[in-house]
């Protein structure tokens, strides 16, 4: 008996130990996406949202979607009918994406990230507050930039990174406008901490 209770609390301690020295290869991740660039070079703010898995300490990939929180409004002066006009151009579109960690310790993470993502703006011309033309185009875009995080509590923590935004299908009527540097401001939750202790 006294044998068995000894091999139980070996195993036990083994289990425990192999526990804390292994760490889980793949962990959840869910951030939340701020971004700052210029669209026909007028401030815009893009929030998103990114979700997907974090393979140990070397890659993490999954899932997005950002849209444009205040459209652009481009006020001007038709050149044959002589009367005010205004294009209203907004924003959304859906991704997949990679970050390659390139550092990585308890606080802070270095990476550079690329998001691969499909979209669909809204081109709206208007001439004395009538709709003239309205252009709903798809548009390919791919936006690459290095970024660093810091984790501030073990569920929570704040990234900011500078990158470029530039679309695939180059013949589009509107890639001068949405071609321009991008700047990361966001919020990082960890859910793996909410489940550690359960």
């Amino acid at each position: 008996m006294k044998h068995f209770i000894v091999l139980l609390f070996f195993v036990c301690f083994a289990q425990t130990q192999a526990q804390v020295e292994i760490p889980k290869k793949w962990r959840f991740n869910f951030q939340l996406d701020n971004r700052f660039s210029k669209i026909h070079g007028d401030e815009v703010i893009i929030f998103g949202g990114k979700f997907g898995l974090q393979y140990k300490k070397l890659t993490r990939f999954g899932v997005g979607a950002s849209f444009i929180i205040n459209p652009v409004t481009v006020r001007y002066i038709d050149k044959i009918s002589n009367l005010p006009g205004e294009n209203i151009i907004n924003f959304w579109y859906v991704s997949v994406f990679n970050d390659w960690i390139l550092y990585k310790n308890n606080h802070f993470e270095c990476f550079v990230t690329e998001q691969v993502g499909y979209g669909k703006p809204t081109f709206i011309h208007e001439v004395n507050n009538d709709v003239v033309k309205d252009i709903n185009l798809d548009l390919y875009v791919n936006e690459i930039s290095g970024q660093v995080n810091y984790k501030i509590l073990p569920w929570i923590g704040a990234g900011a990174g500078v990158g470029y935004r530039s679309l695939f299908n180059k013949k589009s009527a509107l890639t001068n406008t949405f071609d321009a540097p991008i700047y990361i401001f966001k919020i990082i939750i960890f859910p793996e901490s909410f489940f550690r202790n359960q």
